[in-house]
């Protein structure tokens, strides 16, 4: 099966059809929600949008990344690009705000943060998700994925550094929030590549 076929099957069964569309209904929703009530009016309608989908990628991002490692490595590969093309599939909306408010903030700021962020909250949900069945706690992950987005934010006000924090990081051009996600992202790729080899090994200890 080839990678984008399994993209595609990941897109088309489960439950990520339905949250890709919560998703894109969420940032739908904000963009109509902060549009000028009149034209002429300032159009400052970005701001809240960014942040709702900032927030809404890394729910999605860290609640699929919290199941990958139970997932055999195609599989697990096939879930991380669908999150993605989620995420990206939000773009638009966004753009269309950035477009109507003109902020001082880049266009191409959203453009590479997003794909950076889903790799390195992906890694850091996987890391959450497998602590959370150590701890034999792994049904309560659709509470504590949203306690580590609270925790995420929480740890930036501390630092006072933009870092793991969406919300921030949405409306501004942070390098080491890019930084930290490039090298979870890295983590993630490297345990996925682990994972591909000791697969690759088992099949061929039983071939043998």
């Amino acid at each position: 099966m080839s990678a984008w076929r399994g993209v595609s099957e990941r897109l088309r069964v489960g439950d990520l059809p339905q949250v890709g569309l919560l998703a894109l209904t969420a940032v739908a929703v904000a963009l109509v929600a902060s549009w000028p009530a009149r034209p002429g009016l300032p159009h400052e309608g970005w701001y809240a949008v960014a942040q709702t989908r900032s927030v809404v990628v890394a729910l999605l991002a860290l609640g699929y990344g919290s199941g990958l490692f139970l997932e055999a490595p195609r599989r697990m590969a096939a879930t991380a690009f669908a999150v993605l093309v989620v995420a990206v599939s939000t773009l638009p909306l966004e753009l269309a705000a950035h477009g109507a408010s003109a902020p001082a903030t880049p266009v191409w700021w959203t453009l590479v943060a997003t794909p950076v962020a889903v790799a390195g909250q992906m890694t850091l949900g996987a890391a959450i998700g497998s602590l959370a069945r150590l701890l034999r706690v792994g049904s309560l992950l659709f509470v504590i994925v949203p306690a580590a987005v609270a925790g995420a934010v929480a740890f930036d006000v501390r630092a006072g550094a933009t870092i793991l924090n969406p919300l921030t990081a949405a409306l501004q051009v942070a390098p080491g929030y890019l930084i930290a996600h490039a090298g979870l992202g890295a983590i993630g790729v490297l345990l996925w590549a682990r994972r591909v080899r000791a697969s690759a090994g088992a099949r061929r200890e039983q071939r043998g």
